[in-house]
């Protein structure tokens, strides 16, 4: 079966996706469209392949219990929380988030829903957006709804905590974890998710891209989001399209991300973070659209102690992995970015092993991270590693499974890798007067 997929799905590596004939409800034609948020002041924005987002009615289906429960970023994350779930049955249209502070579910906050087709049939996306928020503060919430009956249909509660407002809190220190490239590697990609959570307890996810071996393979998406867990019903993430996501409806419609969902930026604590798709549906765009919205998104975090970027295909690696070209057309369409903008440290995947570049400016290594940005590959978290290798820019490599850590505060950021098993791998610090 899952070869029969495979090979099904071989024409998404070119930016196409398959769509099963599944005949939509006729109230549901999957042609995209968008919701406005009016506690938000922003849009629930579907693609091609979905349905138009709409306001939860109280309605529960055959089995209506919550799953799959997951946090991503918001435009504001120290005043906003984005929440996705699933339900037993694709037919729960109720979609509310109950939650509050100190243990209390007091506050109710309607959501949306809308499905798409996908490898396994139809697929109901309910979707929610708390706003108005207090920063670095913690909220316990649930998910669920309300039948037309009054029957209710909860989640257990969990716990999330906003990020830190950095005008007023200047000095406090955010833990990050930096992961990606799982593929079909599902009980590698929980092992990490629970080493990380055991050496520190991260406020952020970075996922770099490649969750899956293609994007339009829902079991494998579902996969993934089981092994997810605690983890991301109570951390957010934010997360760089891969080129094995292949700009799938199943990609776009799990997330509920900033922006256009694939190309945004937001401020966590010290830290601003611009995101970026180097493998978009149009070629051209790595050069066009993507890249200003990349330099334009940097730009917002002018003034921050800290500029990160994310993106999928590393710049500068030495993995003797098949991905030389890919490295030189990428660092070709936007390093001058990185280096105008003085970024501090590039997040990456792709290349199946751990690379930590030299402070790079152009093709110049440089002494110190003042000389120059430092890339980070991070690039398996289960998908099938690569032999590691070493160039001039070459800093340290090593073929393992990896996650990072990072700490960040106004003057020093800290990182640490570790292999699979939670043993150090690498360490850097960097610190600003």
């Amino acid at each position: 079966m899952r070869l029969t997929l495979l090979l099904s799905f071989v024409v998404a590596l070119g930016g196409c996706f398959f769509k099963k004939n599944i005949p939509p409800l006729a109230s549901e034609v999957q042609s995209g469209g968008s919701l406005l948020l009016d506690k938000c002041g922003y849009t629930i924005t579907t693609q091609d392949g979905a349905s138009v987002p709409a306001a939860q009615v109280n309605v529960l289906g055959s089995d209506p219990t919550p799953k799959l429960i997951h946090l991503t970023v918001d435009k504001d994350p120290a005043r906003s929380m984005g929440i996705i779930w699933r339900t037993n049955d694709e037919d729960t249209l109720a979609t509310k988030v109950q939650f509050g502070l100190a243990g209390a579910t007091d506050q109710v906050s309607d959501g949306a829903y809308f499905v798409y087709d996908s490898s396994i049939g139809k697929i109901r996306i309910h979707e929610a957006h708390l706003c108005g928020l207090e920063p670095d503060t913690a909220y316990t919430y649930r998910v669920g709804g309300i039948g037309a009956d009054g029957t209710e249909s909860w989640s257990d509660t969990a716990v999330f905590r906003t990020a830190p407002d950095r005008a007023a809190s200047p000095d406090a220190e955010i833990v990050v974890l930096v992961i990606g490239d799982t593929r079909d590697g599902y009980m590698n990609w929980g092992q990490g998710l629970q080493q990380a959570f055991a050496k520190s307890q991260p406020e952020l996810i970075l996922f770099n891209g490649d969750a899956v071996t293609l994007g339009p393979i829902q079991d494998e998406w579902d996969a993934w989001f089981g092994q997810g867990g605690t983890a991301m019903r109570t951390v957010p993430m934010a997360y760089a399209h891969g080129n094995h996501d292949v700009n799938s409806v199943n990609f776009f419609s799990q997330f509920a991300l900033p922006g256009d969902e694939q190309n945004y930026a937001f401020d966590f604590g010290p830290v601003h973070i611009a995101v970026a798709n180097d493998t978009p549906i149009d070629a051209s765009d790595l050069t066009g659209k993507n890249a200003a919205l990349l330099d334009a998104n940097i730009k917002l975090g002018a003034g921050a102690p800290w500029q990160l970027v994310m993106h999928h295909k590393p710049m500068w690696t030495a993995a003797a992995g098949p991905h030389v070209s890919d490295a030189e057309t990428v660092r070709a369409a936007w390093q001058k970015y990185i280096d105008g903008n003085l970024v501090d440290l590039v997040l990456n995947g792709h290349d199946h092993d751990y690379e930590r570049t030299k402070p790079m400016r152009g093709a110049t290594p440089g002494a110190t991270p003042a000389d120059g940005t430092v890339y980070l590959v991070v690039g398996s978290a289960g998908a099938a590693l690569y032999d590691a290798g070493s160039m001039f820019w070459t800093e340290k490599s090593e073929k393992t499974y990896n996650f990072v850590i990072l700490k960040i505060r106004r003057t020093k950021l800290d990182m640490t890798a570790y292999r699979l098993d939670g043993t150090v791998l690498d360490t850097m610090t960097i610190t600003k007067p």
